[in-house]
């Protein structure tokens, strides 16, 4: 039932701002260039992450993180719950130096499409595109552009007649990439019975082929994101409501509580996107005692202070979950 949920309305974590204006941490601080500290706030558990040590890997506030990581360490499995973005966090930004497609490209750049679909969509893209990722458009403007931006795709999308078969066909002919040690990930996931919870603006039935494809899909997992509907042939007739977008990645999206309530108990959570925006998918988590966030700077480097002013770890430029796994391996007393 967690497979067609959406959401409205964007607002940023108080308590994370709370701990950002706390810290007083210069920004910008690699793991490798942090000193072990004598108090309980010492960098034991990230100094014993070899993985952390490369110098692509920032913290702004070792401490604060060791304490979290030391925490959490304590609570063990059955506190931990896993929230993750999809498009370019699971799934690779870049491979040898090419961009990877998200899951709306794939459809969108598929034979599925006529060219001149093709054409309007490239169009509306050249437009809606730099307004999505732009750090200045004001909420209250951005929010109604995004709205507009993937209602105009997903109406091309149903003006060419796809089908369920077409949009698995679509997958399978793809060259789509995972993140490195993403299988690593998803197992260790489901062999310590940690949920994961995906939330996405994409497309729920290409992550799900997706998932399909690299053999990837158990039980622990579920996908909160756009869904098309289909009727009784397989022809493709519309589109879960309300629309997901990037600005509203939150608890609104979701029409109970019920899966958190479900999860309670789990306090823990590790929440791990690429985009600022991400840093609300955890607001619908109740009583959550310790949050752990991971940021992938994939592009625009010169965005680093932001990142690390927001993530407690930022990983730039990095296309594997090698560091996210090796802090789920301590957590559950294993190293995957």
């Amino acid at each position: 039932m967690w497979t067609q949920l959406l959401c409205q309305q964007v607002f940023c974590r108080a308590k994370l701002s709370a701990r950002l204006r706390r810290s007083c941490v210069p920004p910008c601080l690699r793991i490798s260039s942090v000193r072990t500290a004598s108090t309980i706030h010492s960098t034991r558990i990230l100094r014993s992450l070899e993985v952390a040590q490369q110098d692509h890997v920032h913290i702004k506030d070792p401490r604060h993180v060791e304490q979290v990581l030391s925490n959490m360490a304590a609570g063990g499995r059955g506190k931990l719950h896993v929230i993750s973005d999809f498009d370019h966090t699971l799934s690779r930004s870049t491979y040898n130096g090419v961009r990877c497609p998200m899951t709306h490209d794939l459809v969108k750049d598929s034979r599925f499409i006529s060219e001149v679909n093709q054409q309007k969509t490239a169009e509306i893209w050249a437009y809606y595109y730099p307004k999505e990722i732009s750090t200045t458009v004001p909420l209250h403007e951005k929010i109604p552009q995004m709205v507009e931006f993937w209602t105009k795709i997903h109406d091309i999308f149903l003006e060419s007649n796809l089908s369920q078969q077409a949009v698995r066909t679509i997958v399978q002919e793809s060259d789509t990439r995972l993140r490195d040690n993403c299988d690593t990930f998803m197992s260790l996931l489901h062999k310590n019975d940690i949920p994961l919870f995906v939330f996405s603006a994409g497309l729920g039935d290409i992550i799900h082929e997706m998932f399909k494809k690299h053999g990837l899909v158990y039980p622990n997992c579920y996908v909160v994101s756009n869904f098309m509907t289909f009727d009784d042939a397989g022809k493709l007739t519309g589109f879960s409501e309300p629309l997901i977008h990037i600005c509203n990645k939150n608890r609104s999206v979701l029409p109970d509580d019920s899966y958190f309530s479900d999860q309670q108990e789990r306090t823990n959570v590790i929440l791990v996107g690429d985009s600022l925006n991400d840093l609300q998918m955890a607001d619908g988590v109740p009583h959550m005692d310790q949050l752990l966030t991971i940021g992938y700077l994939n592009r625009h480097v010169e965005r680093l202070r932001d990142y690390t002013e927001a993530f407690d770890i930022v990983l730039v430029q990095d296309e594997s979950l090698d560091v996210v796994n090796a802090i789920l391996g301590k957590i559950v007393g294993t190293e995957g």
